[in-house]
């Protein structure tokens, strides 16, 4: 080895052990700078979750109260299953949220890893759709659908969805289940319908993942999203006609919002702008009453700690955040948190 190589050989290696440390340190400064909730009046901070992860899927469903004889009881809790949680790790455990308890109890877990998952409850059972199992890109979607029925211990593993998607939502109107938005295969809403199986419905006007989906009397509401930009765009589904057609669009763009129903009024909370320069969470929370004469989009209450990746879900009548990131896209990993964000205030939320 020559002296000139040698010298070269020494640069580089100094170069690259300075370039470990920097980036050590930002990874420590990001840490010890994470983002911590605020004062929020309208708001309260619940039990934390066991985990802190995000890109989870939550609905709520019937878990039964523990009893010493058979049949028990079943209590209403928030269902959090799924998600990204560490640097990396694809969760397959779920966790229930008994408001009557006031705690969190671990539930049987997924058959299978899931991020960017769907979740809803029909006729009692909990279902969930879809997502990507590993974090290898691109991620590849999934088509699994599995069952969990409130007196079981075991996810039921049903036939596929007709086409794989993540970053998609997932609702229940009038006894079916509606697959709207995600990556994957396809652009139309897939229905699924217990004893009848899967059909397909019409395609989105802007096929988009990231989305927010809510349910509004017989109306299936698609917010926001990613295409691959965040969108503000507003696209309303009725189902008995199987056609789309525009809705009011957000004051802003948004995508991997927070979402939930109360008395009609439709929240949409926070969000990100993924990108590593230039994004940021997005601390903007709006809220809609979908059944006045002329629906508009007006600023709701700021909750604690604005994040991404947690679906939101209203619970007892209230809207909760569980889980999510406070930091976006890449960042995700160091912006992972365990909270549970409720929001006290009842409509019209002013």
């Amino acid at each position: 080895m020559t002296r000139g190589f040698r010298r070269i050989l020494a640069a580089g290696t100094g170069v690259l052990l300075a370039v470990v440390l920097l980036l050590l340190a930002l990874a420590v400064w990001l840490l010890l700078t994470a983002p911590q909730p605020r004062d929020a009046p309208d708001w309260r901070l619940g039990p934390a979750l066991p985990l802190a992860h995000g890109e989870l899927a939550t609905t709520v469903g019937q878990r039964p109260v523990e009893c010493e004889m058979a049949p028990c009881d079943t209590a209403t809790a928030l269902v959090v299953l799924g998600g990204i949680a560490g640097t990396g790790e694809v969760v397959d455990r779920v966790h229930w949220y008994l408001p009557q308890a006031g705690h969190w109890v671990q539930g049987s877990t997924l058959p299978a890893p899931r991020h960017h998952t769907a979740a809803a409850t029909l006729d009692g059972a909990v279902y969930a759709s879809g997502g990507a199992q590993t974090l290898d890109r691109p991620w590849q979607a999934t088509a699994s659908f599995w069952r969990l029925e409130p007196d079981k211990h075991e996810w039921e593993v049903l036939p596929d969805m007709p086409a794989p998607r993540w970053g998609h939502r997932m609702v229940a109107l009038d006894g079916r289940l509606y697959v709207v938005g995600g990556q994957g295969e396809g652009r139309g809403v897939l229905i699924y319908e217990p004893g009848q199986g899967w059909s397909r419905g019409a395609e989105m006007p802007v096929p988009r993942d990231h989305l927010s989906v809510v349910v509004v009397d017989d109306l299936i509401w698609a917010i926001g999203g990613r295409a691959p930009e965040s969108l503000a765009r507003v696209d309303i589904y009725d189902p008995a006609r199987d056609q789309w057609r525009d809705g009011p669009d957000l004051p802003a763009v948004t995508s991997g919002a927070a979402e939930g129903v109360i008395d009609g009024h439709i929240l949409v909370l926070g969000g990100e702008e993924p990108a590593l320069r230039g994004g940021h969470i997005i601390d903007r929370h709006w809220v809609l009453d979908a059944r006045a004469d002329a629906p508009h989009w007006r600023p709701a209450p700021p909750p604690p700690l604005p994040v991404h990746g947690a679906d939101g879900a209203v619970l007892d009548g209230q809207m909760v955040i569980a889980g999510g990131a406070a930091r976006h896209g890449l960042l995700s990993v160091l912006g992972w948190t365990d909270l549970l964000q409720v929001l006290e205030l009842e409509p019209p939320f002013e």
